[in-house]
């Protein structure tokens, strides 16, 4: 293990072992000072684990073209100029295409001001993703796997090891003169992640390129990150570990109540309404890994946003509803279309269906819990026969990643029921 990482981690338990063992009378100073190395100690193991360990430098990424990348695959020829240098820097083949060619082309990042929607529209408080990878993080900022804490570092060629930290030292008061608890070893699981294919493909039109001219670069680099970073959620989301897909979130957590709630039958006993959006976020908290409102990640799907919106804590639509609370209250909110419609299911710890509709909505409270590596290159596939008529060449990219959660403690499957 990486001996900057391993002290991070020790750093990271010590801090959260003195924040928990503050006494409930203690000087609410010595409580921010707890919990500000607390804070500082979670970011800096969440940093080290989205660390690069190959950064291109930053002017070759600002001169590279992706539409050069994929010129040079069509007429297979090798690349001279930036995006050249950055190949033999990266030690990527020809057929390769370096993922810093997906990131906004440098005007668009002077001209992204705030973040916007698909329509152009500022997003409000709740709704604005968090990065949290260095590059990556720039390249796939408005993803669901962004946006749940998701460490996304670039990594060589080669199987990941992720180290876990399970035991560690213990504190105990002891009177003067007596002996001290028995010093603990550090112990520490290893997860493995290796590579899993997501592929698109495009048809390369030449008319088309020379068209476009100029717009051909951010649009070419907008719709591939758009394009791999959908499917890069459904798979977090949604993956199945079978058949070369990702053991996603569904997957790894038991589908289980929401706080506040209750079993009728094998039904959650309510809709979602204001007080149960309350009781949802409130009782999330556990002074561990969530201890206030703003260490909450809650992404929802579409029915339960609309039933969230029409929740009102009063009978009129002037009072304010649910998703404003929880905003209000600090909660990072995400609306996601990858989170399936509602349907009947089992919810933990009852063994068969409910017979009223429930839909998933996955909860984060522990930044850097969860890794979803990618391995550096996107690798160019061309196929100058299917659509050879009509003047294209099809280009397949394929990008190789995985995704592993480090610590479950962190993370929560709810059934919010949104049938009547």
């Amino acid at each position: 293990m990486d001996k900057e990482l391993r002290a991070a981690m020790l750093a990271q338990v010590e801090a959260r072992r003195a924040y928990n063992a503050l006494p409930e009378d203690a000087e609410d100073k010595d409580v921010a000072e707890a919990r500000t190395k607390l804070e500082d100690a979670d970011n800096a193991v969440a940093d080290l684990l989205a660390k690069e360990p190959a950064s291109a430098p930053a002017e070759l990424r600002d001169r590279i073209s992706l539409a050069r990348y994929l010129r040079g695959i069509v007429e297979q020829r090798t690349l001279d100029g930036a995006e050249g240098e950055l190949r033999a820097e990266l030690k990527l083949g020809d057929q390769a295409v370096p993922l810093e060619a997906l990131m906004p082309t440098p005007e668009e990042r002077a001209d992204a001001v705030s973040p916007q929607d698909g329509d152009g529209d500022a997003l409000s408080y709740g709704d604005v993703y968090k990065t949290t990878g260095p590059m990556l993080g720039r390249v796939f900022t408005k993803t669901d796997t962004m946006f749940l804490g998701v460490s996304m570092p670039t990594v060589p060629p080669g199987e990941r090891t992720y180290p876990v930290m399970v035991d560690g030292t213990t504190a105990a008061m002891r009177a003067r003169g007596a002996a001290g608890p028995d010093a603990g070893a550090a112990k520490f699981d290893v997860v493995n992640a290796t590579p899993k294919r997501l592929t698109g493909s495009y048809v390369f039109d030449l008319e088309g390129v020379a068209t476009l001219g100029g717009m051909l670069e951010s649009t070419l680099r907008n719709d591939l990150r758009t394009v791999l970073g959908y499917q890069m959620d459904l798979q977090v989301l949604n993956g199945t570990g079978a058949s070369g897909q990702v053991s996603g979130l569904k997957s790894q957590l038991d589908l289980g109540l929401p706080p506040g709630a209750a079993f009728d039958g094998n039904n959650v006993n309510a809709v979602i309404d204001w007080d149960k959006a309350k009781d949802l976020l409130t009782g999330s908290l556990d002074g561990k890994h969530a201890r206030s409102e703003r260490d909450v990640r809650l992404l929802f799907g579409k029915a339960s946003y609309q039933l969230l919106r029409k929740a009102y804590r009063g009978t009129t639509t002037e009072n304010q509803d649910a998703w404003a609370m929880m905003a209000a209250l600090g909660a990072s909110l995400g609306l996601s279309f990858q989170i399936a419609a509602p349907a009947n299911a089992t919810v933990e710890p009852k063994t068969a269906d409910g017979n009223k509709a429930v839909q998933d909505c996955y909860a984060n409270f522990e930044r850097g819990a969860a890794v979803a590596p990618v391995w550096q290159g996107i690798t160019i596939v061309r196929d100058p026969f299917s659509e050879a008529s009509k003047a294209q060449v099809k280009l397949t990219a394929h990008m190789l990643f995985d995704f592993v959660l480090r610590r479950k403690d962190g993370w929560k499957r709810y059934a919010i029921r949104t049938q009547a």
